[in-house]
């Protein structure tokens, strides 16, 4: 797995780089946080949610869109998804000082109070803005891939079946919430007693289950804005329309025949 080595192999890159990519991917930017000693800081719910806009306003990608920040024990935890296509892009995390890190690191210094790409899944399972799909040192520092696609042999209902089974092994009396899509695999909130306790996600080809271990205990969300399902574009809003049209029109003539024919 990538993880954390990955990280601390990038993060210096680009802290020396100016990024020129007319299209940015998980680690462009990375380095968009508070760098004045952040280990010396404690990082609030409102800190946390400007980092994560100032983040996507440094991507320059208009059809990216902040969907919510959820505060844990060790980070928090930020989701971002496409307002074309109501499909989840990447995930994002900011660790709090003193933090254990994936790896068995603490959060302090330069890994707190910086926007990072999550490991796991989102890296290693992406197919279109993690490391998956090119073979390219583009490729691997997170420029998205083109024709990258969402739909994927796992099911939804499956990938929350799968989920539930593995919950019911490792963690009793667990349940699994929906599962939210991402290219190449789906993310799952775990809940107890309906309150959220974790996430985990499963592989949309494989059906392999990775748990996020790294969160700690479940705080707090912020929802900055809601995942909707995109408008019809205009062609596909005038063949729906003609549709309709002739739907209603063939509907009357029917009618009006059965007037003649029948006359009361």
């Amino acid at each position: 797995m990538f993880g954390l080595l990955t990280l601390l192999t990038l993060v210096p890159l680009y802290a020396t780089q100016q990024q020129t990519h007319s299209s940015y991917g998980l680690t462009e930017g990375i380095m968009s946080g508070n760098n004045e000693d952040p280990s010396q800081q404690q990082i609030t719910m409102d800190q946390a949610v400007q980092l994560f806009k100032n983040y996507l306003t440094s991507l320059q990608n208009p059809d990216l869109a902040l969907h919510e920040v959820e505060e844990y024990q060790n980070n928090f935890y930020a989701t971002f998804y496409e307002k074309s296509t109501s499909i989840f892009a990447f995930q994002m995390l900011i660790w709090k000082p003193g933090a254990p890190i994936m790896g068995g690191g603490m959060g302090g210094g330069m890994m707190s109070g910086i926007v990072v790409p999550e490991s796991g899944p989102n890296m290693v399972w992406n197919t279109k803005y993690g490391m998956m799909g090119s073979s390219t040192m583009e490729g691997m520092m997170g420029v998205y891939h083109q024709g990258a696609s969402a739909n994927m042999t796992t099911s939804p209902e499956q990938a929350k079946t799968t989920a539930q089974q593995y919950l019911d092994s490792n963690y009793p009396g667990t349940k699994a919430g929906d599962a939210d899509t991402f290219y190449g695999y789906y993310n799952v909130d775990v809940l107890l007693n309906d309150a959220t306790y974790g996430m985990l996600s499963v592989n949309g080809y494989t059906g392999q289950v990775w748990y996020h271990t790294w969160h700690g205990t479940y705080i707090q969300t912020v929802t900055i804005s809601d995942v909707t399902t995109p408008a019809p574009e205009f062609g596909q809003l005038t063949s729906l329309l003609m549709a309709t049209l002739l739907l209603g029109t063939t509907t009357v003539t029917l009618l009006q025949r059965r007037k003649v024919k029948d006359p009361k």
